[in-house]
């Protein structure tokens, strides 16, 4: 993959209003006024197709919060190979260690589109936590949050087969407004390949598995990359080896 680093002409965010809802998908969301101190202070960085954000290794601390388009959370094998650890889409937020302890970031992100991205310098960030020590709280459950979902990601990992994983990832892309309906539509933020990646996988083995899912009736495909789930009870079941 060809890589472009991101744009590097931050610009003050604009349109206060979309920079308070993006908030309150965040840690801070949730802590009145918060949002009204930390809004000011976000800068906007542009990113195109496959724009570095940053790489595993660098320094720089910064919270960000995903405006529009997908990246990819993602870490560096000594081989070359790449494993992605999260997709993100919009009102995702992250760079919490860098932010917190001014160190390395501890995984590579890059844009799977073109995509925005509002971002909390970690010297202004110091500034408020000074001033507003309340806040603390409000990232250590957002820092739980991230724990759970590694450990679920652990517990992929555990699946014994193709098909069980495949249908593990095909639920963990369902819209949360969807999570509790008996279907879904799904769309994959990247390609097969890449899926199969984050799986851990081979290319062949997935696509077998999504055959035979096809097979059973336990998902249609609608076009590249696109998906409907029928019963995402029966889905879950698969997904646990049933």
């Amino acid at each position: 993959m060809t890589r472009r680093k991101a744009d590097d002409r931050a610009r003050p965010a604009n349109e206060p209003a979309d920079r308070a809802d993006l908030l309150s998908t965040t840690p801070f969301g949730g802590l009145g006024r918060a949002v009204e101190k930390i809004a000011p202070l976000l800068v906007e960085r542009k990113l195109g197709r496959d724009a570095v954000v940053f790489e595993e290794g660098e320094r720089g601390g910064g919270f960000l919060i995903l405006a529009r388009g997908c990246v990819r959370v993602f870490r560096t094998l000594p081989g070359g190979r790449e494993i992605t650890i999260f997709v993100l889409r919009p009102g995702a937020s992250f760079g919490f260690l860098p932010l917190l302890d001014g160190g390395p970031f501890p995984v590579s992100v890059a844009a799977t589109e073109p995509s925005t991205l509002l971002v909390l310098a970690r010297r202004d960030f110091q500034k408020l936590l000074r001033a507003e020590p309340e806040l603390s709280l409000g990232l250590l459950e957002h820092l739980a949050t991230r724990l759970r979902e590694c450990i679920d990601q652990l517990g992929m990992l555990g699946q014994p087969g193709a098909l069980s994983r495949a249908a593990y990832g095909l639920l963990s892309i369902v819209p949360p407004d969807s999570a509790k309906a008996l279907e879904a539509t799904v769309t994959l933020p990247f390609s097969q390949e890449e899926l199969a990646r984050v799986l851990h996988v081979t290319p062949e083995n997935l696509s077998r598995a999504l055959a035979r899912l096809r097979q059973r009736g336990l998902i249609e495909r609608l076009g590249p990359r696109r998906f409907r789930i029928p019963s995402l009870e029966a889905l879950r079941g698969a997904a646990d080896g049933e």
